[in-house]
């Protein structure tokens, strides 16, 4: 777990005396889910939290879609149809707001934080076809596609799990573009213990670049102070997914500029994937707390 950083007195901090925020990082957004008022989400519809408009789509793909005294709860159940992020096929349930909107003044010159704590539980593992059962909750930054043909650009860090075993990983994953296996950008690491709970993602300045960290943590954490679950990509749709590799990729070409300060959308998101034949797992990931910061000039 990273280091959670002391008050700057020096006194220690605790759930009730939390830590100071690192002085270089500005908190432009902060929800605790647990206090806002409870909500059941349409698709597409906006509700305002703290002035903010947040809105969810493909909401036919959860059983549950709800903030509710436990936080922003996503539920999904073999009841509702199989839902993943790979290349343009954008399915899992999604609640989201405008990045322009949290952050006053965004620009391409900004480097902006996005962080929460979730706790994912699988409810349900079917007996027979586990194998073929995969589910995932993070974070996501994305261009507000959505559906069966979203368009591709997005980045996301997030928890997975196959459910014919019992290891967590942190996994991380961007869109893809137009060349072949465009759709496999994805990296994954053993979280050597239970399902992530913590998750961040850095947008970069010019919103091309990115990274993400991911932990055990509870509680949030100062940017960059997270080393497990640490990923690095950019929006480089026009490669191969195994941008760098072998003696004919280049990794200095120029990046894709899809996402931009007009369009970003940042949110929280899960997905049941069912590969093949049948389908009877459960799972829930309730987001407690989601936050925003900016570096500061």
């Amino acid at each position: 777990m990273a280091n959670v950083v002391n008050q700057p007195d020096g006194a220690s901090a605790s759930a009730k005396n939390p830590p100071a925020v690192d002085p270089v990082w500005e908190v432009v957004g902060d929800w605790n889910w647990k206090a806002e008022s409870t909500h059941t989400f349409s698709d597409g519809v906006a509700q305002a939290f703290q002035g903010v408009d947040w809105t969810s789509r493909n909401t036919a793909f959860a059983g549950s879609l709800a903030v509710k005294a436990s936080g922003l709860e996503i539920g999904i159940s073999s009841s509702e149809s199989s839902s993943r992020y790979y290349h343009v096929t954008q399915t899992g349930p999604i609640v989201f707001a405008s990045l322009s909107d949290i952050v006053s003044g965004y620009s391409l010159a900004d480097t902006v934080v996005i962080q929460c704590v979730m706790n994912p539980v699988v409810d349900t593992v079917q007996s027979g076809n586990e194998s073929n059962q995969h589910v995932y909750g993070g974070i996501q930054v994305f261009d507000g596609g959505y559906g069966a043909s979203g368009g591709g650009n997005w980045y996301q860090a997030n928890w997975y799990r196959q459910l014919s075993a019992s290891t967590n990983y942190y996994h991380a994953r961007y869109g893809g573009g137009t060349a072949t296996s465009a759709g496999d950008p994805v990296v994954t690491a053993d979280t050597g213990g239970g399902a992530p709970t913590f998750f961040e993602l850095v947008i970069y300045p010019a919103g091309t670049g990115w990274s993400c960290a991911q932990s055990l943590d509870t509680e949030m954490q100062d940017p960059f102070s997270v080393s497990t679950g640490v990923f690095y990509g950019n929006m480089e749709t026009s490669l191969p997914w195994d941008i760098g590799s072998g003696g004919t990729i280049c990794p200095g070409t120029a990046p894709d500029f899809t996402l931009r300060p007009s369009n970003i959308k940042v949110g929280m998101w899960a997905a049941y994937l069912t590969a093949a034949s049948t389908r009877g797992s459960e799972i829930t990931c309730t987001f407690e707390r989601f936050r925003v910061l900016k570096r500061k000039s």
